[in-house]
């Protein structure tokens, strides 16, 4: 089982659930701090992506309990704008190494504000979804609901 540190889109619970294809436990989720990095609005979309900072952290939460076909899915949804590294969080008092989704500057680069999780949720969860199920069903042997 992995363990990864989200920052973005996947904090929802029905993001999150609908690329996994099942419901995490609450117990899954716990509160942590990316140090040295601030979360951007990615250049042109509604999601956001992180970026070295050292003065900075970035609020998210370490999923645990992640399997390989959990961990393959997630990797699907990212896409190739993104690798998976390791990473120091603090979260519960202590520093833990977690994986993590990283984007490729290559590929993504930071607007200038920040990204909010529920200003997101607001205004463009629901244009967000419709365009993951679109691409998921779209995606041969990847059934879903």
């Amino acid at each position: 089982m992995r363990r990864f540190f989200f920052y973005g889109t996947l904090l929802d619970p029905d993001v999150v659930a609908f690329v996994l294809g099942r419901r995490l436990p609450p117990a899954s989720f716990a509160p942590a701090l990316l140090p040295g990095h601030k979360r951007r609005r990615a250049e042109g979309k509604s999601y956001p992506i992180v970026v070295r900072a050292p003065a900075s952290a970035v609020a998210g939460a370490v999923v645990s309990g992640l399997s390989a076909k959990d961990v393959e899915r997630l990797a699907a949804y990212e896409g190739p704008g993104y690798r998976v590294i390791n990473v120091g969080v603090k979260g519960a008092g202590r520093h833990r190494m977690v994986s993590m989704f990283e984007p490729l500057i290559s590929h993504l680069q930071p607007a200038a504000e920040a990204w909010d999780l529920t200003l997101w949720q607001r205004c463009h969860k629901r244009a967000f979804m419709g365009r993951l199920r679109r691409a998921i069903s779209a995606r041969p042997g990847d059934s879903r609901r």
